[in-house]
């Protein structure tokens, strides 16, 4: 799923099936979205992962994604 807020594009839900990883599915989607986000005039992507999720982080970074120097902030709303 991916969106963008008139300034950043953003990616909210990105997977594969673990039997289909290393198939180039995940390149795939990320690809679409980054072209999705181009062709609205989005300068920025970004999106959000665990930072215990080293096997997304790693695939991430294989697509030449960086960290960026910010801090998300948030809390849940349920009582």
């Amino acid at each position: 799923m991916v969106g963008d807020d008139g300034h950043r594009g953003w990616v909210y839900y990105l997977s594969t099936d673990p039997a289909r990883q290393k198939q180039g599915i995940g390149r795939a989607l990320m690809e679409a979205a980054e072209a999705w986000l181009k062709a609205r005039g989005c300068p920025k992507i970004q999106f959000m992962v665990r930072t215990s999720n080293a096997q997304a982080l790693g695939f991430y970074e294989r697509l030449d994604y960086a960290l960026q120097e910010v801090v998300t902030l948030g809390r849940f709303l349920n009582d």
